[in-house]
C-alpha cells in the first residue's frame, strides 16, 4: 500500500512538472485577426484592420495594411514554445528590415482560435502592450508548397517591350492550411523603400498548378477577390518557380527557395 501511494505521488509530481514546463501549444494553422488593441500605458487604442497570420511547423508570418494606408505591415520569423509561451525570433519586418528581434507571446487558446498578448512591444522607441484576438480559419489540406519561402529571382516579361530581371528581390511567402501570405519590400524611383502585401486561400490543381484567391492586398482593385491560376515547377522539395500570366499577356516568373 505504501509503495502504491509513493508511486502515485511520484507520478503526480512528474505530471505537474511536465505540465508546468510545457503547455503543448498547437499553433500550426492560419488565423484571421478579429481584434487588435494597443496600450501606451495610459489608454487603449483599438486598431481597425484585417490581418492574416500563419504558423507552419517552424516559421510564422503575418501581413496587414498599415493603420493609415494600404501599404504593408508584415513580418516573418521562426517560432518555438518555451515555458508555456510562444517565442518569435524575427527574420524580417517591413517596419525595421532585417529583424533579429524577439517577441514573447502569452497565448490563450479559445473555442474559435486564440488570444495573444505582447507585454512590451517597442514602437518608435516607446514600449506598448499589444493584445490581439484571432479566429482559426485553417483549411484541412496539405500541399508540396506548405512552408516558408524567400524569393531569390524574378523576371517580368511584358506582352510588349523588353523583359526585366531582378536578381535580388525581397519577398517572403508562406503557404499552410489552405492559405498563403506574402510581403514584398521594394524601392521607388525616389529611392524610398515601401512594402506591399497580399493574402488569401489556395488549392493545388494537379501537381503543376495552384489556384490562389486573394482576400486582402495593397492592390485592392487589381487583386482582391480575384482567383489566379499559377503555374508551378518544382526543382526538388526546396526550390520552385511560379509563373503568372495576366489578362493583358504580361508574365511574372518568380523563383523561390525554402527557408530552413
Amino acid at each position: 500500500m505504501k509503495t502504491s501511494i509513493a508511486l502515485l505521488i511520484a507520478f503526480c509530481l512528474f505530471a505537474a512538472c511536465k505540465q508546468g514546463n510545457k503547455s503543448d501549444l498547437k499553433m500550426e494553422g492560419a488565423y484571421s485577426l478579429t481584434l487588435q488593441v494597443l496600450n501606451d500605458g495610459t489608454k487603449d487604442s483599438t486598431l481597425d484592420r484585417g490581418q492574416l497570420k500563419i504558423y507552419t511547423k517552424n516559421f510564422m508570418m503575418y501581413a496587414s495594411p498599415n493603420v493609415n494606408d494600404s501599404f504593408a505591415n508584415f513580418g516573418t520569423g521562426r517560432w518555438r514554445e518555451e515555458d508555456g509561451k510562444i517565442i518569435e525570433n524575427g527574420i524580417y519586418r517591413a517596419s525595421t528590415g532585417d529583424a533579429g528581434d524577439t517577441a514573447i507571446l502569452t497565448i490563450e487558446k479559445t473555442k474559435t482560435g486564440y488570444n495573444q498578448i505582447i507585454e512590451q512591444l517597442m514602437l518608435e522607441g516607446k514600449p506598448y502592450k499589444l493584445t490581439e484576438e484571432y479566429d482559426d480559419v485553417s483549411i484541412k489540406q496539405t500541399s508540396p508548397l506548405d512552408g516558408a519561402w524567400k524569393q531569390v529571382k524574378n523576371v517580368f516579361v511584358p506582352a510588349k517591350g523588353d523583359s526585366s530581371v531582378n536578381s535580388n528581390p525581397l519577398e517572403y511567402k508562406l503557404y499552410h492550411a489552405g492559405h498563403f501570405v506574402w510581403g514584398i519590400t521594394a524601392t521607388d524611383t525616389a529611392g524610398k523603400k515601401f512594402s506591399v502585401y497580399g493574402y488569401g486561400t489556395f488549392a493545388m490543381d494537379g501537381k503543376d498548378k495552384t489556384k490562389e484567391t486573394v482576400r486582402s492586398s495593397t492592390y485592392q482593385s487589381s487583386l482582391v477577390g480575384k482567383t489566379y491560376e499559377v503555374d508551378i515547377k518544382f526543382d526538388g522539395e526546396d526550390n520552385y518557380t511560379q509563373t503568372i500570366t495576366f489578362a493583358n499577356g504580361d508574365k511574372s516568373i518568380e523563383v523561390y527557395k525554402r527557408l530552413k
